[in-house]
């Protein structure tokens, strides 16, 4: 399972398209990105339906004349992760207190190492690397300990599908 995340990269900010996005580019742009952290190969991470219900309860800023820009590719990503552990009313309890100490940029960049770290870190069974964000504990550790959440369960689908097939599957 290591091989699936050892050389797994978030985009960073600058990366992500400087283009506005259509709702179906931006769609298929974030399940590009997200696919391989899928869990079950059926739900979708993001739909035309989640994305205006988050524009309605304030997770993320309106569109300007219906197209997508960097920020809000970024924001739907770490609301695309962050809703396989918290509930939305955690999520926007999360957003606030990003939104007070940082930028997006500087957010959406710390959240994406640690996913990496994380990943790499939960797939290997190797130490989780020191952090290194110039951040509150308190702060560093709700983006750590929902990257590690995230992770955990990723891991843990994931070995449940690899036991089935190798002991469940194979007498049927």
């Amino acid at each position: 399972m290591i091989n699936n995340f050892k050389d797994f990269h978030m985009p960073r900010y600058d990366e992500i398209p400087d283009i506005d996005l259509y709702m179906d580019q931006l769609l298929s742009y974030i399940d590009k990105v997200l696919s391989p952290l899928s869990i079950t190969h059926q739900e979708k991470f993001l739909t035309t339906s989640m994305v205006n219900n988050y524009v309605k309860q304030g997770l993320l800023p309106p569109t300007v004349k219906k197209r997508y820009s960097r920020e809000h590719v970024a924001r739907l990503i770490e609301i695309c992760i962050a809703k396989q552990v918290h509930s939305i009313t955690e999520i926007s309890r999360l957003l606030d207190v990003q939104n007070a100490l940082f930028d997006i940029e500087t957010a959406y960049n710390y959240i994406c190492t640690e996913l990496e770290n994380v990943l790499k870190s939960t797939f290997s069974n190797m130490p989780l690397p020191e952090d290194s964000a110039i951040t509150t504990q308190d702060a560093r550790l709700l983006v750590r300990d929902t990257t590690i959440a995230f992770a955990y369960k990723l891991y843990i689908h994931h070995l449940c599908d690899t036991l089935y097939e190798q002991h469940v599957n194979k007498n049927i």
